[in-house]
């Protein structure tokens, strides 16, 4: 079986919420907060209460607008309640109120001195100031623990080379060490700081050993690494080095502007120009890093912390409005995406992205006027014409979806192996919309761009198994498949259906338990097995299945084929059934 997964083709090629508190409130005892606050129930105005846990509450859904209002108006009845400024420090941050928080910091650590999050706070704004000695003290009051392992050595190594220590700044580094999986990110921010320090000989090498480590990929180093190049005078080592990057990365936007300056002979900018710039790099990268860890809203308050240090800085805009896409905050990234220049690096891909959050927030005919112009725009370009075709698939508009990956298809200059899966989307869409011939070679064509892929092997052969075509090739698919991906219900019950095809039944059943183990609500493999557990003479255990399939919701072509099931079983003849 295949499962249609929706999203976006092209997109694919705060600190935390508080829980609330469960102190028990008999009589006129008070939550530990208030207790801790000092002061009786009767010191309390009654909204004061009611505003709190409604901040809490909207703290845990991740509201953090609303939090922030609601712990905004309890601080008017006790402006002083350290515990509440907290909270309200933590709102302001996971809004992205970055003045806010700032507003808030110096009361939080004038009645708590080592509270961590303010004083990273009075730390990046001692930053914005340039004042570095401030900033190092305020960064050395933040504890060693969570996601500061990793952005307290980044800031506090730009701190240090603001005040002139290279050495020491590179030192602070080492702290990377203890942990895994930093090494690119300890060479890139080596070479940053080598380059900003001024000396040339080491940022030589620290460049050129970026460049051969695992940082080497990193379209941030390329784009660091040309630019120092062309500032030292060596331009044409500045553009071999974007041309080999091109031909690895192809679709590279920042790169491809790159060489365009350089053909018009522009003096490249630097990424980073002071410790300000590296600080703002560093928060950027430890966001990128973070944010791959699923911590979205740690990742969100960095990046806002790198924008106010560096306003100027659409890399960073994007990342922002993606950690909006993946909390499923569609207006915020939509309002993110518009604030990008459209002629940055990332001007055209935020248009695009704008276009899908406005289909996400229900305005399809919008985004596909959207998509429309950019591709107007765009001729050669086949972004947004892919994302048009994922709106129409998303929205199972499958004629459409089809038309719009071949207008894609058509574009294309030359066919390489990175374009299978345009036939395969389109592939997909061909067979959904009952048009299989066209759909098949589709599906082939994908296979031979990449050969062994298992969502294509399986697709493809589930849908001959489907139809009871070419069963001994999909047989071998679907064994090489499986072996790609063992723990996929759905392929391995692509294999369990094709045994059941065969007539081998028994093997059938063996697949088919072992895909609904991996896949237990889903109803068509439940439906399989049910069908496959009757042909082996297990009648009950075929009809309790066969519910449960009812139970899981199937769809209104499949359901009334098992109700029939359920009643009468299955004839005889299988192929009754084809």
């Amino acid at each position: 079986m295949f499962k249609l997964v929706f999203g976006s083709v092209f997109l694919t090629v705060a600190l935390g919420a508080c829980a609330t508190s469960s102190a028990s409130n008999e009589g006129n005892a008070l939550p530990s907060m208030f207790q801790d606050a000092g002061g009786t129930a009767e010191e309390f105005p009654s909204s004061y209460f009611g505003k709190y846990l409604a901040g809490r509450e909207a703290l845990r859904e991740q509201d953090a607008a609303a939090a922030l209002n609601y712990f905004d108006e309890a601080l008017r009845s006790r402006e002083s309640d350290n515990v509440l400024l907290g909270l309200t420090l933590q709102a302001a941050l996971a809004k992205g109120d970055v003045q806010r928080a700032k507003n808030l910091a110096p009361r939080i650590v004038g009645q708590t001195e080592d509270n961590s999050t303010a004083n990273l706070v009075l730390a990046i704004e001692a930053l914005r100031q340039k004042n570095f000695p401030a900033a190092q003290s305020y960064l050395e009051k933040t504890g060693d623990n969570g996601f500061n392992v990793l952005l307290k050595p980044l800031l506090m190594a730009w701190i240090k080379l603001g005040q002139g220590q290279t050495d020491t700044a590179i030192a602070e580094l080492d702290a990377l060490d203890k942990y895994n999986g930093f090494d690119a990110l300890k060479q890139y921010q080596i070479a940053l700081l080598s380059d900003v320090s001024g000396n040339r000989a080491r940022a030589d090498e620290e460049y050129a050993r970026a460049l051969a480590g695992p940082s080497g990929r990193a379209v941030r180093l390329v784009q660091s690494y040309g630019a120092y190049l062309d500032k030292t005078g060596r331009r044409e080592e500045a553009r071999k080095i974007f041309e080999d990057y091109i031909q690895q990365y192809p679709l590279s936007p920042t790169i491809h502007l790159e060489l365009v300056d350089l053909a018009s002979d522009r003096p490249l900018t630097p990424v980073v120009e002071d410790a300000v710039d590296g600080a703002a790099e560093a928060l950027y990268s430890a966001a990128s890093i973070i944010g791959q860890e699923r911590a979205v809203g740690v990742a969100a308050t960095y990046v806002y912390f790198a924008l106010d240090l560096k306003p100027d800085f659409p890399m960073a805009r994007v990342l922002l409005a993606e950690t909006a896409e993946d909390r499923g905050k569609w207006q915020e990234a939509l309002n993110l995406y518009s604030e990008v220049k459209a002629q940055s690096a990332h001007g055209r891909n935020a248009q695009v992205r704008a276009a899908w959050a406005t289909y996400k927030l229900g305005d399809i005919d919008e985004a596909k006027t959207m998509l429309e112009a950019v591709a107007a725009s765009y001729p050669k370009d086949i972004e947004a014409l892919v994302v048009l075709a994922d709106v129409s698939r998303d929205a199972k508009d499958w004629k459409t979806a089809a038309q719009d990956y071949g207008r894609a298809i058509d574009r294309l200059p030359a066919l390489e192996r990175r374009h299978w899966s345009l036939f395969y989307a389109r592939g997909i869409a061909y067979e959904q919309s009952k048009q299989w011939p066209l759909a098949e070679a589709d599906l082939v064509k994908s296979l031979e761009l990449q050969p062994d892929h298992p969502q294509v092997l399986n697709y493809l052969a589930y849908s001959w198994v489907d139809r009871n075509e070419n069963l001994e090739q999909a047989k071998d698919m679907l064994i090489k498949a499986v072996s790609l991906r063992p723990r996929d219900g759905f392929i391995v019950d692509s294999l369990g259906w094709l045994y059941y095809r065969l007539g081998d039944y028994n093997d059938a059943v063996i697949q088919l338990e072992k895909a609904v183990s991996l896949e237990a609500a889903d109803p068509t493999i439940t439906d399989h097995l049910a069908d496959a557990y009757w042909r082996v003479g297990r009648r009950e255990e075929a009809r309790y299945q066969w519910q449960r399939a009812l139970w899981l919701d199937p769809s209104t072509e499949l359901a009334p084929l098992i109700r029939e099931k359920l009643k009468a079983g299955l004839k005889d003849d299988i192929k009754a059934e084809k």
